[in-house]
């Protein structure tokens, strides 16, 4: 079990905090990550922990070997899962979230020339272990996602070889196994999205293809509904077709004066590109338009005519009939494909199942009017003819047409993205551009875009100088090269953690400096972490330092990072949020809002009716005068009655405690206050505690009746009433309570 105490390698910003969860060269149980985490998907595993799979960019050749069920070993890039415990954040185990692999020509994988990159040759010509190559962005598919029927019938974590001619793969994660998906087609895979075909027979997959000039690519596919169709069949990933977008208006190309150093044209092809579709605001309407990728007449006429090892650089079709990443480009641009300067991602609008957002992140040699990267919106309509209009969200050359004075100051890069549930794009940056940062000096950063007006807000920033400590010291090697380190795989699972839409984040950082101390001794490559973005309500002040902050007269919000923060109310309604971590949080007079989040926190209410929310972390919470509502949250928590005098109703009120833990919280009473009982402090209350559904004639001083929840402090004991006492809490959940619940101090 982790929840990693190494700093945080990036900060939250504008409202927004950010807490590491597991930092790469720790181990978890009996299994180590490695580094260059980059995609994620989650889904909830029981009621009480969310499965997150992740993905390792590690190149083939690269990183700790692992072994499959059959006794095949690789190394290169795999995908590592993650259970997260909802309350407290800890990762309660992990491991390699696969254990077979089923190739592209339909067998298991039983040795390592069985796939494309399963061995290597070294540049004095020795065969080297290999593996699969550099999975980079991902997605995780419900089954039955769309409300017309379209789409997979599983739930599927997609995930692809992000390299020339690579090979996209479906997770099966009820059977453990990973399946190559040829009817796809080949790409440098950045990434994949489903859409909604409004044919409940269909699958529609939009894809991102990271390569210079690559175009924006489509597969259809029908679902085999056969009670004997295997999984590829059934949800419509084998026997689809193909297609590129290509623009309607006859849109201009780079021109032949735009050389390399040796003076050849950067862009030698004709088809259209950024030339001629560019600008914050600009719309484009297109056609998908099918390619004939799939020949079994012209099996196996692809050969390796430049001895390179390899015939995705050749024309003509592999032995199963698939076109050869040079096959399917030729046709593509013989189709009149639109260039972008390089796709990376594309997700759904979670509103809208026939619009997705796609980001390309600038190319500066070869098309100099895309630097930048530019964020589209695709909004598809399916018919007979597959027609898609795109519109640019955001352009960085023209920094979203005037919204910062250089383009250096906005978003730079775009990469992973993802649309989340509050209707906004939130993006990570990948430095692709040698200008990155030469102007504004800021590093690398995840931004939210709101796809209405273009307008964007930094949330998150990388910090150089979180380089993690003991146990796992690692030093970084080049601290000045701003945008070194890069954020990936930004995920919203608010819906998951129980949070409001758009409002918590999985994401990690790529650390790609740190690659000394455990990360070299365990072969791990790069360090990093897994880390949560969450949305904070109000203000944050002084994120790295311990606050102190008194609120004075007024209605103040306010919320802190990852300092010890002492935070005082006073006066008025107050919203005092703690951050990271171990707070003091006092809301004094009026109804107040208090929440701990992480550490483990004091919350104490004074007067008002007062909402104190733990958090993660084990934190004890007072609700003081008024009826106050108590959640204690994750971890052990600790509800405290107290009021340094007798007990008096008017003192105390009737608070509830929405989530008491019988396992793992305690009610602790005060003698001061509870002067009835004659228990020692820091004893079990015993016998002084009764469970009745007569409380008021029971002899117990504290009185529990199980079945509305309330408990009392019965001050006469059995004489009839409660004398000076009287019901002092609720305990909403109805749980389960003894003796051992309590504590007296």
């Amino acid at each position: 079990m982790v929840l990693t105490t190494q700093p945080s390698q990036m900060r939250g910003l504008n409202s927004y905090e950010v807490f590491p969860l597991f930092t790469v060269g720790e181990t978890i149980e009996d299994y180590t990550p490695p580094g260059i985490l980059d995609g994620l998907g989650a889904y909830e595993l029981d009621d009480n922990t969310i499965r997150v799979l992740a993905n390792h960019e590690l190149r083939s050749g690269v990183g700790y070997t692992y072994t499959l069920a059959n006794g095949t070993q690789f190394n290169g890039a795999r995908v590592s899962f993650f259970d997260i415990d909802k309350n407290t954040l800890e990762v309660t185990n992990s491991g390699l979230a696969y254990d077979t692999i089923i190739y592209r020509n339909g067998e298991v994988v039983d040795e390592a020339s069985d796939i494309q990159f399963g061995e290597i040759v070294d540049e004095d010509g020795v065969t080297q272990l290999g593996g699969l190559n550099r999975f980079c962005s991902s997605i995780y598919i419900e089954g039955n996602e769309f409300t017309s029927g379209s789409g997979i019938v599983d739930s599927i974590y997609f995930t692809g070889e992000e390299t020339f001619g690579g090979t996209e793969f479906a997770l099966d994660i009820e059977n453990n196994t990973l399946y190559a998906l040829p009817w796809l087609g080949k790409a440098a895979w950045e990434n994949v999205t489903q859409v909604d075909t409004g044919n409940a027979d269909e699958v529609g997959i939009l894809v991102g293809d990271d390569r210079e000039a690559a175009p924006l690519l489509l597969y259809v596919g029908e679902k085999d509904t056969a009670t004997d169709a295997g999984f590829l069949e059934r949800n419509g990933l084998a026997n689809g077709s193909l297609y590129v977008w290509v623009p309607n208006d006859d849109l201009g190309d780079t021109p032949d004066s735009v050389v390399d150093d040796d003076g050849n044209p950067e862009d030698p092809d004709t088809n259209p590109d950024p030339a001629g579709f560019n600008g914050t605001g600009n719309s484009e309407s297109g056609t998908f338009v099918e390619i004939d990728y799939y020949r079994p007449d012209q099996a196996g006429s692809a050969v390796d005519t430049d001895g390179d090892g390899s015939i995705q650089d050749e024309l003509g079709y592999d032995e199963l009939g698939f076109a050869t990443q040079f096959q399917q480009d030729t046709l593509a641009l013989e189709a009149g494909a639109f260039q972008f300067s390089r796709p990376e991602d594309v997700a759904t609008n979670p509103a809208d199942g026939t619009e997705a957002v796609l980001a390309s992140t600038g190319r500066s040699g070869r098309f100099p009017d895309d630097v930048w990267g530019i964020t589209y919106s695709v909004d598809i309509e399916f018919g007979d003819t597959i027609t898609a209009d795109l519109e640019i969200l955001y352009d960085g050359d023209d920094a979203g047409n005037g919204q910062f004075a250089d383009p250096d100051f906005g978003l730079r890069s775009p990469d992973n993205l993802d649309w989340a549930d509050d209707g906004n794009i939130y993006i990570n940056e990948d430095r692709s551009t040698g200008l990155f940062g030469d102007t504004s000096g800021e590093e690398a950063s995840i931004w939210k875009l709101d796809p209405t007006t273009g307008n964007l807000t930094r949330v998150a920033q990388m910090d150089r100088s979180a380089v993690p400590g003991s146990p796992i010291a690692q030093t970084d090697g080049d601290p000045d090269d701003i945008g070194d380190w890069e954020s990936s795989g930004i995920l919203d699972v608010s819906d998951l953690f129980d949070k409001d839409p758009g409002s918590f984040f999985l994401f990690d950082v790529q650390a790609h400096s740190l690659r000394d101390g455990v990360i070299e001794e365990e072969g791990l490559v790069q360090g990093g972490q897994l880390s949560v973005l969450s949305k904070v309500n109000g203000p944050v002040i002084n994120p790295a330092a311990d606050n102190n902050f008194n609120g004075g007269d007024d209605n103040d919000t306010v919320a802190t990072g990852g300092g010890n923060d002492t935070l005082a109310g006073g006066s008025g309604e107050d919203n005092l949020n703690g951050g990271i971590g171990s707070d003091r949080i006092l809301g004094q007079e009026d109804d107040d809002l208090l929440v701990g989040r992480l550490g483990n926190d004091f919350l104490s209410g004074g007067a008002g009716d007062d909402t104190l929310e733990g958090g993660q972390g084990r934190d004890r919470l007072n609700g003081n005068a008024g009826n106050d509502e108590l959640t204690g949250g994750g971890s052990i928590d600790r509800f405290i009655f107290n009021t340094n005098n007798a007990f008096q109703s008017t003192d105390l009120g009737v608070d509830t405690i929405t989530d008491f833990q019988p396992d793992l919280d305690l009610i602790l009473l005060d003698k001061s206050t509870f002067t009835e009982i004659t228990t020692a402090a820091g004893g079990n209350i015993g016998s002084e505690f009764a469970v009745t559904s007569s409380p008021e004639t029971s002899s117990g001083i504290i009185v529990y009746d199980s079945s509305t929840g309330n408990l009392f402090y019965n001050a006469n004991g059995s004489a009839a009433g409660f004398g000076d006492g009287g019901q002092f809490a609720i305990l909403s959940n109805n749980p389960t309570l003894t003796a051992d619940n309590f504590q007296i101090r």
